[in-house]
């Protein structure tokens, strides 16, 4: 199974959210596209997990805010959480989870 992950979503993010993928992919037969800023997700991720098949990094320029009104999700096309949806869509990913804004 492979499931596309909001990086930027929920508090502490994505330091957080790269530590879970991480474990996740050692007790759980599960492949993971971590979706957000590439730069900021790559800086969290463990030297030891950085060459992982089962961890993948995809950009997304922009993030919705805890903050943001619905309507973000027209305006940001490229937000890490319109990414994992329309990864999910296009078939590339099985299932998505945000922990962020999701109204």
């Amino acid at each position: 199974m492979k499931i596309a992950v909001d990086a930027m979503g929920g508090d502490f993010a994505p330091r957080e959210i790269v530590r879970g993928v991480c474990r996740a992919t050692e007790l759980y037969d599960v492949n993971v596209i971590l979706v957000g800023q590439e730069e900021a997700i790559r800086a969290c991720i463990p030297s030891r997990f950085a060459d992982s098949p089962r961890i993948t990094v995809f950009n997304a320029s922009e993030v919705i805010k805890m903050d943001d009104h619905v309507d973000a999700i027209r305006t940001k096309k490229d937000a890490s959480l319109v990414r994992c949806a329309e990864l999910v869509r296009s078939g590339k990913a099985d299932a998505m989870i945000g922990v962020g804004n999701t109204a």
